[in-house]
């Protein structure tokens, strides 16, 4: 987890009967009424965020709600909820630690495993505070 805001500052307060339609799905949480884009700041376009998992049956594999809403008019046209595909893009793909990008398929910005601050010296534990802890 980082202490520097990587994502978009953009946010959706859903309506009462938009919470009724994610509350319907079989999903995996219990859906929330304000949420944050999952974008990377800055970027071009729409809005994005995570509206709710849907665990999928026998047949029918698990998918993602997705919420995508403007910058301006944010109850207007182009907000909606959504069905979209995730991004194929792929961590450290074929290994153990493989980490998938979390986003939507062609999303704006980089990728859900890229986001974080960049490091720096500062940033890492000094090697006598790290033996006094794991020493």
């Amino acid at each position: 987890m980082s202490i520097h805001q990587v994502s978009c500052p953009g946010r959706v307060l859903f309506l009462d009967e938009e919470m009724a339609a994610l509350d319907r799905l079989e999903g995996g949480f219990r859906s929330e009424r304000l949420l944050w884009c999952a974008l990377e700041a800055g970027h071009e376009g729409l809005h994005h965020v995570i509206a709710q998992c849907v665990r999928g049956t026998e047949t029918v594999a698990p998918w993602v709600m997705w919420a995508r809403w403007p910058d301006t008019e944010e109850y207007g046209p182009e907000r909606e909820l959504l069905r979209l595909e995730s991004c194929p893009e792929k961590f450290l793909a074929g290994n153990v630690s493989e980490e998938s990008c979390c986003l939507p398929e062609g999303h704006a910005g980089r990728h859900g495993f890229e986001f974080g601050p960049p490091i720096r010296e500062a940033d890492v534990m000094p090697d006598w505070l790290l033996r006094r802890f794991f020493g």
